[in-house]
């Protein structure tokens, strides 16, 4: 009796972090044995510094010569925070799996942690199918995060990453198998783009709204070292904007000096 050959599973991200960590849990999961990964990640990506190191190379998806050479080697595909989104052409002839910092079909798109700062929807990890749609196909695995009052975007996004790492170690075997389930989105969500991302990071200084909404705001688009949030002076510099937010579990009482 002949043995199954080895998968080909094609890695595309640009997150080190979790790239790293999927090519630590294909070694301690002994996955060695059953598929082998490739690490890609895109062109567009301009500090591909800790990827390189993984062994990763440079994808454009863009370029439909380099997207058939995927589809041409790879038995599976895996998203981990990719910058570019996936052509229809490639999910359609190969089995594409993302792995989504939001609780889909919640905040679908950009940067769900600062939309659900701001509009309170779940947030969350989500392991899906990939479709033409952008993060709607059917889901295989999801999670939720607590937002406490005291996060930013980026303490936020740090509780994503753990969650999406935890998602990972439990799911990644199972789905190299093929041994997992989906299922349809319960509702259509809703989708953020880059560009509504934008247009929040232009501060407008005659806003109306109450404190808790300005603050909100500020929390949203803090995510040290960018720098995203910002207004223009009338000599026409530009000043950006961060809370420095400290949490103090259980201390209640005002400080007794400013």
């Amino acid at each position: 009796m002949t043995s199954e050959p080895r998968k080909t599973v094609v890695i595309i991200s640009d997150n080190a972090e979790l790239a790293s960590f999927a090519l630590q849990q294909h070694k301690e999961q002994a996955l060695t044995d059953i598929c082998e990964f490739r690490l890609r990640y895109s062109s567009v990506n301009r500090s591909p510094g800790g990827l390189i190191s993984l062994g990763g190379t440079p994808i454009n998806m863009r370029d439909p010569a380099q997207v058939e050479e995927v589809i041409d080697t790879a038995d599976l595909v895996f998203s981990l925070h990719c910058k570019r989104i996936f052509p229809e052409r490639l999910v359609e002839a190969v089995t594409c799996i993302n792995f989504h910092p939001g609780y889909n079909p919640y905040n679908r798109g950009w940067y769900p942690q600062v939309f659900s700062i701001l509009n309170g929807a779940p947030l969350g990890a989500t392991i899906h199918l990939m479709n033409r749609e952008i993060d709607a196909g059917p889901i295989i695995a999801r999670e939720r995060v607590k937002l406490e009052q005291g996060d930013t975007s980026y303490t936020a996004y740090r509780k994503v990453i753990d969650l999406e790492k935890e998602l990972i170690r439990r799911f990644l075997k199972p789905i190299v198998q093929g041994a997992y389930l989906s299922s349809e989105p319960e509702i259509e969500g809703n989708y953020n783009s880059i560009s509504d991302f934008r247009e929040l990071c232009a501060l407008d200084l005659d806003q109306r709204g109450t404190l808790r909404e300005h603050l909100a705001l500020l929390r949203a688009l803090t995510h040290p070292p960018f720098k995203n949030a910002y207004y223009d002076d009338d000599a026409g510099n530009r000043i950006f904007v961060a809370l420095d937010v400290e949490v103090r579990p259980g201390l209640k009482a005002a400080p007794k000096e400013c």
